[in-house]
């Protein structure tokens, strides 16, 4: 089963940290034996790789959206590009796992959306990721 990750990297409070954190979600993806993309990991951080171009950035974003089997969403920092992606994935069936401190207000609307499967309020980046990888052992008990 393949992940796609989505979360904010453009404009981060703490963008050090947030990347920490995604680093360590693909961790938790690895070692339960998940494929993943991480857009700032594979050439397009807008840090790291200023030069990419917005429509080469949309364009393999959506195509490696569309070659994954589910969609995992940091939604605890604003993202225009992320809720896009999330409207990608409601519009062609891929199920939306999303992640969020417990103290942050998530908009109701991105909530409500029909491709949210799963929510991981968490009350610290460790317990986000404790409850990720309990998230991850129940999807493959599921395929299993």
């Amino acid at each position: 089963m393949r992940i796609f990750f989505a979360g904010p990297l453009t404009d981060l409070r703490n963008p050090d940290d947030t990347k920490a954190f995604y680093v360590k979600l693909a961790n938790v993806a690895r070692t339960a034996g998940f494929s993943y993309f991480w857009a700032f990991l594979n050439g397009t951080d807008p840090i790291k790789n200023p030069n990419v171009t917005p429509a080469d950035v949309y364009k393999r974003d959506i195509q490696e959206l569309t070659d994954s089997d589910i969609m995992v969403a940091y939604v605890g920092e604003p993202s225009t590009g992320t809720g896009i992606e999330i409207e990608y994935a409601y519009r062609h069936n891929i199920p939306v796992c999303l992640l969020y401190e417990n103290s942050k207000k998530i908009s109701r609307m991105l909530r409500g959306c029909p491709a949210i499967k799963h929510e991981i309020p968490f009350s610290d980046r460790n317990d986000g990721l404790r409850q990720f990888e309990a998230y991850l052992t129940s999807l493959k008990n599921t395929i299993a």
